[in-house]
């Protein structure tokens, strides 16, 4: 996925710079610098960049938050995710299209189901891109991200895995045991599955190594059979 962001921004980025209307001003007070970025008050989304002195009222594409942390000449407007708004003012009204609740961010797709968690949509200039999380992830549509299946609500866990972890072992009192256990996963010996309190988390061995089911951990791929044909795991 972060491929993905960085092409999308720097998309966002080509196109804000056809698109945008700047309006000249003469704000010598508010240019500290001869170029730099600074920030309008009770506005997530506006700033004011300084070019040479010039003062120039510019807006971040709708679905994207201006990064007061961006230095100057970097682009600085970012997704929600990781420019939250909290306590500097709203953002523009949202410009929907039939795809996308944003012309820009990383949303819940249709094609998704709580047993298809891995499914998202990327928008870029209001249109629709479907993308997919690496192989173990749901997307989140809360964070926008691509998250552990068990922290998505929506998500059915043990549908989209395809797995449940057995019981936990029990200690000396007949209490569940608190530690982490790793099980096959059935198909390809590069990954595996691995258990704490409940929670089922698919993993997969560095390279060179493979999934040891007696051992219950990865160790070099020469010491395990893997079968003909079985290529190693891409996380």
């Amino acid at each position: 996925m972060a491929f993905f962001f960085f092409v999308a921004l720097a998309l966002v980025a080509a196109g804000h710079a056809a698109e945008v209307q700047q309006q000249p001003l003469t704000r010598s007070s508010v240019c500290k610098s001869r170029n730099g970025y600074y920030k309008v008050d009770a506005s997530c989304d506006s700033y004011v960049e300084c070019n040479d002195y010039m003062a120039v009222d510019q807006i971040c594409p709708d679905g994207l938050h201006y990064n007061p942390e961006a230095k100057w000449p970097n682009y600085p407007c970012g997704y929600p995710m990781d420019v939250p708004c909290q306590g500097r003012g709203a953002a523009q009204p949202a410009q929907p299209t039939v795809e996308c609740p944003h012309q820009y961010g990383y949303f819940a797709s249709p094609v998704a189901s709580p047993d298809n968690c891995g499914q998202y949509r990327m928008c870029v200039a209001g249109r629709a891109i479907e993308m997919v999380c690496p192989t173990g992830l749901a997307f989140n549509p809360s964070s926008g991200r691509c998250d552990w299946p068990d922290l998505v609500p929506s998500c059915k866990v043990e549908d989209f895995l395809g797995f449940s972890c057995p019981a936990a072992p029990l200690d000396a009192r007949g209490n569940p045991m608190d530690i982490v256990l790793n099980y096959k996963y059935e198909g390809n010996c590069y990954y595996f599955f691995s258990c704490e309190q409940g929670r089922a988390r698919l993993l997969s061995c560095d390279n060179g190594m493979a999934f040891d089911q007696v051992s219950g951990r990865c160790v070099d791929a020469d010491l395990v059979d893997c079968g003909a044909g079985v290529m190693p795991a891409v996380l």
